[in-house]
């Protein structure tokens, strides 16, 4: 059931889609435009629908709604959830179907990847007979003077098999799963990556991309939608992951991953700033790799209250030297502000992101390390605001064995 967001008026945004139909809407704020209005942008800003409706099937529903002229009068708050609620449980009630997402990734040939099954969709690296990547070279070839760029050449084929209600949701899905095998595969390597100095325009940080062009094709290889999803930042090529050894870490490290996942109470939040992770540090554009990796520290930290003191505080709970740390995120901090407010750029921008990225490194490993069986996000966060010395903390211990006391009424 679609249910309304607490940070969000959905009452006021009613009341006013219904002073504009009574007036005959016209300034277009309901209707709007054929792909969406003033009121399907912010209804859809203002409901949580089921995770499993797509981000697409979201946009469809509400501007269905909005576009609707024989929508329920007066238009209410009320009736709109109930409206959309509708829709997402017709939705919901379509028969899943067997669906292949194809695609490509920078990995040697030389390279053997297991199959892989990850969140319900199966991975096959080099399929050997997979129908469909003819269909995909050729809805490439029919759609290269809207892309603007050229396929790399020499990535591994990669078949992700899905069960889903919809090409779109199968997309949604598979790229999601796909994305999360390739994050603990970079999160192995990058840990270990503390500077860089490209000496010319930087590339992404991540060593093992996806191709830019994918395509959903139905179970016998046929596409399923002339539709495509593709990279609109993609620069250039990445260098092809050739190193047989490090693989087999990079496998050994993805397997325990895996396993801690499953342990972990709050799994689907760090799986989620898993791929957020690695969506970031694909990005050829480090300003926007910056942004999106200080959102995510802000999110592992559970920092929404005075984001930057106690993001700050929490992420140098990860490190030894607290005051070193303390120093290194309050810069963090200021470029940050100064890019999003005055739009002050740096040309120091590779070695903040690699600044940063360490201290998301750190935070990403400790909340799957999970060591003291926190049961959610906001509880692993509280731990990082305990005291940073042991003295401290045996001085705490003390205090609440004398409060139990006290509350207890033995003292």
């Amino acid at each position: 059931m679609v249910v309304r967001r607490k940070d969000t008026d959905l009452t006021a945004l009613a009341f006013r889609a219904e002073r504009a139909k009574a007036e005959g809407d016209p300034t277009g704020f309901v209707t709007g435009g054929f792909l969406s209005s003033e009121f399907q942008l912010i209804l859809a800003d203002c409901l949580d629908f089921h995770a499993e409706v797509t981000d697409f099937e979201r946009r469809r529903i509400t501007l269905k709604v909005a576009l609707d002229a024989a929508i329920p009068r007066p238009i209410t708050a009320e009736s709109l959830l109930k409206q959309c609620s509708q829709l997402e449980r017709e939705y919901l009630a379509l028969p899943r179907r067997a669906f292949r997402l194809l695609t490509e990734i920078s990995i040697w040939w030389t390279i053997d990847v297991p199959r892989t099954t990850i969140g319900g969709t199966t991975l096959t690296f080099k399929p050997k007979q997979v129908p469909g990547f003819g269909a995909r070279t050729k809805l490439f070839g029919d759609s290269r003077s809207n892309i603007g760029f050229e396929l790399p050449s020499g990535y591994m084929r990669l078949s992700a098999h899905v069960s889903a209600r919809t090409p779109h949701e199968a997309a949604e899905r598979a790229l999601n799963d796909v994305d999360l095998a390739r994050a603990s595969w970079n999160l192995s390597l990058n840990r270990g990556k503390t500077w860089r100095h490209s000496g010319g325009r930087p590339t992404p940080v991540n060593d093992i991309r996806l191709s830019p062009f994918h395509t959903v094709h139905d179970a016998k290889g046929s596409l399923a939608t002339e539709t495509y999803w593709y990279d609109p930042g993609y620069a250039k090529p990445a260098n092809l992951f050739s190193d047989k050894s490090k693989f087999s870490r990079l496998l050994s490290f993805a397997k325990n991953l895996r396993s801690r996942l499953t342990k972990l109470p709050y799994r689907s939040e760090i799986e989620g700033a898993l791929i957020r992770y690695v969506r970031a540090l694909d990005s050829a554009d480090l300003n926007d790799t910056f942004l999106r990796l200080w959102s995510l520290l802000e999110y592992l930290t559970d920092s929404g209250n005075d984001p930057y003191k106690v993001a700050n505080r929490r992420a140098a709970f990860m490190f030894d030297d607290r005051v070193r740390s303390t120093l290194v995120l309050g810069h963090l901090t200021n470029h940050r502000n100064r890019f999003v407010h005055a739009g002050s750029d740096t040309d120091n921008i590779e070695s903040l992101v690699f600044l940063l990225k360490k201290y998301v490194d750190a935070l990403l490993l400790f909340h799957l390390g999970n060591s003291f069986d926190f049961a959610s996000r906001a509880e692993a966060a509280r731990f990082m605001d305990l005291p940073p010395s042991r003295e401290e903390i045996d001085l705490r211990i003390r205090r609440l064995r004398h409060a139990r006391k006290f509350v207890s009424g033995v003292a």
